[in-house]
């Protein structure tokens, strides 16, 4: 009973440290800047967290009075720690105040959780085994549970609290476990070596603390590692950041069981402990052939992070606990004495890994400079094992020389091993892996952020342009502009544009980002050329376009009255850390970063939020700002909020001149065409259920679905927008002139074509909804061409629609008509396709079926163009249906050829993710 207590009170402590752990790290961002949070936040914490084992474990006081009293304080504490570093991120004057009141509530509360372990060791009184292992298990309890699903339903305080409560409790429960008899008399082992065989008395403390420190600083690093893979595996949104973070904890909880069973004890049983820990660090590196050989690719996401994490931690978790039984001093001390070199491994090793190592020599570099910690742990066993040690200590000298010649795991994941995808550039910098990559299938350039697409060249990203040239047409005097989230330039590229602006600050996290931008010259006509000495001196007055590297919240917090316009595309609002560009305390700071009549404008997708988040960002814009307006371009909305509604000026429309025309590539070059995007006042979308704050990010924690359901976000969305919709200002109506109301209702018609549309998609999908009552997609759009016959957005819809229609349509005959006759009606349409989308590899291959069936030489071409856009379509699964449809034996060889050629060349020129070996070929 005793031993069932304390493991429990083990688990509960372990609960309550790992959810305010994660509570105060999420939350340090805000004031510390996300770029760097992560990395000091947790060194601060674990490191604090190891000063408060020390001190506990040289008490000399009951068990039963550290136990209460320490949960007493960390439940006492849990909440105001919380609460300070909230206020500190949200309310505080920005600068470094408000960042070391930030790392002092971390240390405090990880002082306070780290005084757990060592008096619940000296009440167990022997070997600590399970009481690891329950510690580690309740920690990836209370991940799940207090800091997941706690603050989904309830917001980060009352998590708090909750954190605070198994505090409590494990005081409590730790406190009457020690306080029941014990069943069997135990060894204190109160002098050096008592109670142990012959050679466990000489490891030496020295020797411990190097081993101990070494492995704090490996484990950390592998386990930003592992969480870096797991975004790329699992996604970047909550879901996939807790199933590695879950499986961190499950494999660390079964080491910490099993491995001192298995190894020897003494000396040999730590090197044999260090050696598993040598093998398994490299596992990393291997993961994806694993995943793949024992077809894990579509299962669920936990399963998936075992198997990336678990046998590269699992050997650690066992390490404390070999150590403890090979050292003398009484039980509780001798834990406590342990975890003192934790400090400076946790403040040395993951700040070196993240900030240093892996922005230099990306992460399969850093995997093989760990293996030096093992080296060096192991040769700290010279004077207890002198003869094992020599030869043990080549297997992280040849793991090294391995691990150094691999490539980037990150090309190895889901997203970026895509067989479309032609990789042209490769870097891995502290907050992302960058990858530039042509998309043969959807027929663009597109820009990766860790797997995730942030941008591209397609037409589905005009609306980037319209983020530069809105806010900019719109404010009275837009000298200086700042944009947030540089992607791949295209708004900066659009501000740049306008002759009014003297200076654009970008204000971008990732200097891999910024260093991709010469793909995209095309988009960012070149504007970064004159910002790219900013990166170097950030406050350079010469320059009209100036990058500032950080995280863009602080950035703006310290900014006060600078910009006449803030144009921003973050990363989505329901991702962990973009969530913070969409809080009510963000738009406060960013409206105090205005000068007087300054606008802020910023992108929110309907398509990739359900409507009850996308309702709360809307909310959360409309509720910081006197005045707030959306937009529409094309399906994208867009906010813009101010002091008051800014007038809309005429002359501000160019009449000649390229600046003319690319704002009619928009629609937007005469002030009738602008007003045409307006689609109503942001003070009718307030109102949300649950407002979205840095205290409450709940769109985070939404549970993530999939399937069709995904593709009715966007019509359910349209539809809102529509239901708050209203006319623009009677004073812009009057200032835009004759044709104004026409090309209103012209753009409304068209809306509706759209949300019919996309209503029609989910249907077509397996969407179980309803159809909707309103006018059918070719009414709308015959009624939005008969008065706005000449915007281009019109003209982009009947195109998206005709494309897919005739794409479908003759794909579809040449499946169910295998003769001739079926050809003959198929090549037409799908030659209408491939001429509407030229860039897109499938559509030649399709058409390259029909021509073959009919014989004409030209299907030679019609392959070779697919093969020009696509050179691995062979792996696709848009080739195999071509292969199904009937492709030739003959071009299907030529299509393997292809996919096995390029395949080679990228194995070949693989880019290593270094930031000085940018790019497998000169950018355009």
């Amino acid at each position: 009973m005793r031993r069932i207590a304390l493991a429990l009170a083990a688990a509960l402590a372990g609960a309550s440290g790992l959810a305010l752990e994660t509570l105060l790290v999420d939350c340090a961002g805000l004031a510390l800047g996300h770029g760097r949070s992560g990395a000091l936040g947790l060194a601060t914490f674990l490191s604090a967290w190891a000063l408060g084992a020390f001190r506990a474990g040289k008490s000399r006081r009951d068990p039963r009075r550290d136990l209460h009293r320490t949960g007493a304080l960390a439940a006492l504490f849990a909440w105001p720690a919380v609460r300070l570093v909230l206020w500190a991120g949200g309310s505080a004057p920005p600068g470094l105040p408000a960042a070391l009141l930030t790392l002092l509530s971390i240390g405090a509360i990880g002082f306070l959780q780290g005084a757990f372990l060592a008096p619940l060791a000296r009440a167990l009184a022997g070997e600590v085994v399970w009481l690891l292992a329950a510690n580690l298990a309740g920690s990836a309890a209370g991940a799940f549970w207090i800091s997941d699903l706690a603050v989904g339903a309830l917001g980060r305080l009352p998590a708090a609290l909750l954190a605070g409560a198994a505090a409590g409790a494990a005081g409590l429960v730790g406190g009457f476990g020690a306080s029941l008899p014990t069943a069997v008399s135990r060894p204190t082992q109160s002098s050096p070596g008592a109670g142990l065989p012959a050679n466990q008395g000489d490891l030496g403390w020295t020797a411990a603390g190097w081993i101990v420190a070494l492995a704090t600083a490996w484990v950390a690093s592998l386990e930003w590692i592992s969480l870096r893979l797991g975004v790329l595996w699992l996604g970047g949104m909550q879901p996939g950041l807790r199933a590695v973070l879950l499986a961190a904890l499950i494999a660390l909880a079964l080491g910490a069981a099993i491995v001192p069973r298995i190894v020897p004890r003494g000396g040999a049983g730590v090197l044999w402990t260090l050696l598993l820990g040598c093998l398994g660090a490299v596992w990393p590196l291997l993961a994806a052939r694993a995943i793949r050989v024992l077809g894990l690719e579509s299962a669920p996401g936990l399963a998936v992070a075992l198997v990336l994490v678990g046998p590269a931690l699992l050997p650690f978790g066992g390490l404390v606990a070999v150590l403890h039984r090979t050292l003398p001093l009484e039980s509780g001390e001798r834990l406590g004495r342990l975890f003192l070199p934790e400090v400076w491994g946790a403040l040395l090793g993951l700040p070196i890994v993240h900030l240093v190592l892996v922005p230099r020599i990306g992460l399969s570099g850093s995997i093989a400079c760990l293996e030096g910690c093992g080296l060096l742990a192991i040769l700290a066993l010279f004077r207890v094992c002198p003869r094992a040690v020599l030869p043990c200590a080549a297997l992280p000298v040849l793991l090294f020389a391995w691990a150094s010649r691999q490539p980037p795991p990150a090309l190895e994941s889901p997203p970026l091993s895509n067989p479309a995808f032609s990789v042209r550039s490769f870097v891995e910098d502290r907050d992302f892996a960058v990858t530039v990559v042509d998309d043969g299938i959807g027929g663009e350039r597109t820009l990766m952020t860790d797997g995730f697409r942030a941008a591209g060249t397609g037409a589905q990203y005009r609306y980037m342009r319209v983020l530069g040239h809105l806010p900019v047409l719109l404010a009275p005097h837009p000298r200086r502009v700042a944009v947030l989230a540089l992607g791949t330039g295209t708004t900066v590229g659009a501000v740049a544009m306008h002759p009014e602006v003297e200076r654009i600050d970008v204000l971008e996290i990732s200097r891999a980002v910024v260093e991709a931008a010469p793909w995209f010259v095309e988009k960012n006509r070149g504007a970064l050329d004159e910002g790219l000495p900013g990166l170097l001196d950030a406050d350079d007055r010469r320059a009209r376009v100036v990058v500032r590297l950080g995280d863009g919240r602080a950035t703006l917090a310290s900014a006060s009255g600078t910009y006449d316009v803030i144009t921003m595309e973050p990363l989505l609002p329901d991702s962990p850390f973009g969530v913070y560009l969409y809080t009510r305390e963000f738009y406060g700071r960013a409206r105090s970063a205005l000068a007087p009549g300054g606008l802020l404008c910023q992108w929110v997708p309907p398509h990739a939020l359900e409507p009850e988040c996308f309702a709360a960002v809307l909310d959360a814009f409309a509720s910081a700002f006197p005045w707030s307006s959306v937009w529409l371009s094309g399906t994208q909305a867009i906010l813009i909020g101010g002091e008051r509604a800014p007038a809309l000026d005429p002359s501000r429309f160019p009449s000649q001149g390229g600046l003319r025309v690319a704002l009619a590539e928009l629609g937007l070059d005469t002030p009738a065409g602008l007003l045409a995007r307006f689609v109503g006042d942001g003070a009718r979308a307030r109102g949300a259920v649950r407002r979205l704050s840095d205290a409450d990010p709940w769109i985070v924690y939404r549970r993530r679905r999939s399937g069709p359901v995904l593709l009715a976000d966007l019509p359910r969305n349209l539809a809102f927008l529509r239901s708050i919709g209203g006319a623009p200002p009677a004073d812009w109506v009057a200032s835009a002139g004759v044709g104004a109301e026409r090309a209103i209702e012209g753009l409304a018609a068209l809306r509706a074509a759209r949300e019919a549309h996309a209503r029609s998609e989910a249907l077509l999908h397996g969407w179980t909804g309803e159809a909707g009552n309103g006018p059918g997609i070719e009414d709308s759009l015959a009624r939005a061409r008969a008065l706005c016959p000449r915007d281009p957005e019109v003209a982009d819809l009947e195109e998206e629609i005709a494309f897919l229609r005739d794409l479908r349509a003759g794909v579809s005959l040449l499946a169910s008509d295998r003769t001739r006759e079926g050809a003959e009606a198929a090549l037409p349409l799908l030659l209408s396709a491939a001429k509407s989308r030229r860039e897109r590899g499938d559509v030649h291959l399709y058409a390259a079926v029909a021509l073959e069936r009919l014989r004409n030489p030209a299907a030679d071409r019609a392959v070779q163009a697919a093969l020009d856009r696509c050179p691995a379509i062979a792996r696709t699964p848009e080739g195999k249906r071509a292969r199904e449809l009937g492709l030739s034996d003959g071009a299907w060889s030529l299509a393997e050829a292809s996919a096995a050629r390029n395949e080679r060349e990228f194995f070949t020129n693989r880019p290593s993710g270094k930031t000085s070996g940018v790019v497998t070929s000169d950018p355009p």
